[in-house]
């Protein structure tokens, strides 16, 4: 009898977010006091979203391919979940946006005002204690179960609510279909902006679908043309584009060439260099309003005679940060790098360097970033 009413109220919830959302996926309103089952944007980007309120099953392998793909990623954590599980909580946070899940996940469509506004401060309290990271204005509610009542709650809390335009339905375990099925289902609805419902933790089988099915679902999404990207590169107050004709924001010496040949380009070309003994490196400037978590993502034309593992470094508070990436798949599509504190100015941020023993091709094209709220 339980199982019926879980499935009869997850049927309610999607039905319900295709009523409640269908305005804001058309139309580019604000977050703050509205609802997004998709991100108003016409670029061909996907946000993996994955909610945190059960266990840690799972979340190892999650971490490691969206690390080893460099796949963006948004975190939903319940304010119980990040007491249970500090160490994970805090992981998460280090690398990704995370929201708010509430903090012990009831229906709150059910609860009085009181109680609503209890559990997403109490939520949004506890998560930036344990992982010092803000969740405004991510907010998602627990089994989509909200009306225009509780969503304008979260609104007057600093928060818009999240749903999805699909769900992987690995929570229900093997049901779901196993891999081929999940990616399956997400493919189906591939479009600009989709947000994609996943879940961290064991279903009630006590099986893993969504950590099982990601390698392939990132490829199959990556495939067809479309990057990942995190909700907060769209509602962050700070998104700044340079690439490698930029003016005054460029650099580069004569031992890089240029070239316009790729289709995958950003706009009109991208420098080229082969490895090299030296650093030499071709630099992005870029302006920061403040010191602050940022997100950052690079951008080149893939190629098989690229390099596997180009090294990107990022000037942070905390030094010079290294990340690699194989230029020779995920063309044409934004590259996730990683989420940084980056000092205030106008300074070079990001630089490609040509000091590497792997062989093949380095590409300078563009860089973005994205400020974290």
């Amino acid at each position: 009898m339980r199982r019926l009413v879980w499935i009869v109220l997850t049927a309610l919830a999607v039905s319900a977010g295709a009523l409640l959302s269908s305005a804001s996926a058309g139309t580019a309103r604000p977050l703050v006091g509205n609802e997004w089952s998709r991100i108003p944007t016409r670029q061909r980007v996907v946000a993996l979203t994955f909610d945190c309120g059960n266990n840690t099953a799972g979340l190892r392998k999650i971490l490691q391919v969206l690390a080893d793909r460099h796949a963006a990623a948004t975190f939903f954590l319940t304010g119980k979940w990040s007491e249970a599980y500090p160490g994970q909580a805090s992981q998460i946070a280090a690398r990704y946006p995370v929201g708010n899940h509430t903090y012990s996940h009831p229906h709150l469509a059910r609860e009085s005002d009181a109680v609503v506004r209890a559990e997403i401060t109490r939520g949004e309290r506890v998560i930036r204690s344990i992982t010092g990271a803000a969740t405004k204005p991510l907010f998602r509610f627990p089994y989509l179960d909200r009306n225009q009542r509780t969503i304008a709650l979260a609104g007057s809390l600093g928060y818009g609510s999240i749903a999805w335009t699909v769900a992987t339905l690995g929570s229900k375990g093997r049901s779901a279909g196993g891999t081929p099925a999940i990616v399956a289902r997400v493919v189906s609805q591939l479009q600009p902006g989709e947000i994609v419902l996943m879940h961290v933790g064991t279903a009630r089988d006590g099986s893993t679908p969504d950590a099982n099915a990601l390698p392939a679902l990132i490829q199959a999404i990556a495939a067809r043309g479309y990057g990942f990207t995190t909700l907060t590169d769209y509602t962050g107050s700070t998104r700044e584009v340079v690439d490698d004709a930029t003016t005054s924001r460029f650099s580069a010496s004569a031992s890089w060439g240029h070239s316009s040949s790729s289709r995958q380009r950003y706009r009109s070309g991208y420098h080229y260099a082969e490895p090299a003994p030296i650093a030499d490196p071709a630099r992005f400037k870029a302006h920061i309003p403040r010191a602050g978590s940022y997100i950052l993502y690079a951008r080149w034309a893939a190629a098989p005679e690229n390099n596997s593992s180009a090294p990107f470094g990022i000037s942070t508070i905390r030094g010079t940060r290294w990340v690699r990436v194989d230029q020779r798949r995920d063309g044409g599509r934004w590259v996730y790098l990683g989420s940084y504190r980056l000092h205030a100015g106008d300074h070079y941020l990001i630089q490609l360097s040509r000091r590497t023993s792997t062989p093949g091709l380095l590409i300078a094209d563009a860089v973005r970033i994205a400020a974290r709220p």
